[in-house]
Formats: C-alpha cells, structure tokens, sequence
C-alpha cells in the first residue's frame, strides 16, 4: 500500500539563486488506527530517513533551524503527518520517496 498525501504548498524554489525549495505535505495517516507498534515504527521510519537529527523531541531532518536551511521536520496533526521544510529538490525527493516506502505498513486512510 502507498501512503496517501497531498501538498498544501507544492515544492516552490525558494530563489532564482538556490536549488532550495519549500515544501509542506501532509501525509494521510489514520492515528486513530496507530497503536503501540505502529509508534514505534514510524520512529525507526524517521531514524533510518537521510539527514536524521536527533537532538530534539520534534522529528528534524537536514538542519533543526527554521531560520537555517535546509531542514525539514515533521509533526502530527488531524489531518495527518504535516511535513515542512526548505532544502535541496534533490533531497526532497529522495527523502519522500524512502518515507513513503518505509512508511506504507503504517495505517492510512485515504483523502476524498
């Protein structure tokens, strides 16, 4: 199974000088379905991700800096799993890719 999403800010460059891009996505995960195990794993998810910071309770990514980039970090919300960040496309591909695989055990639900 894939992990729904949608874009609330699809990856926008940041400048004409920078290959940085801003993003905001949320990830359609169904918490009310999570238990125990699946916390758990969405941690290892998190820990086994390119650029893992690990200095704070919030999941960061690349930097923990908002006024720094790049950085990316992630937080739970209703909707789902909201993920902002400015860094490299490169390496905004590359980290959503490996999430969404990595992630795809985790219940989810759909968005209509």
């Amino acid at each position: 199974m894939t992990v729904p999403f949608y874009d609330t800010l699809e990856a926008e460059p940041v400048d004409d000088l920078s290959c940085l891009v801003e993003v905001v996505r949320i990830y359609g995960f169904d918490w009310g379905r999570f238990d125990e195990d699946n916390w758990r794993e969405l941690s290892r998810v998190y820990e086994s991700l390119p650029g893992d910071v690990r200095l704070h309770a919030m999941p960061w990514w690349f930097g923990d800096d908002e006024d720094v980039p790049p950085f990316l970090s992630a937080s739970v919300e209703p909707p789902g799993l909201q993920v902002y960040g400015v860094l490299p496309e490169a390496d905004w591909w590359a980290w959503d890719e490996q999430f969404r695989s990595r992630a795809a055990t985790l219940p989810c639900r759909s968005f209509n």
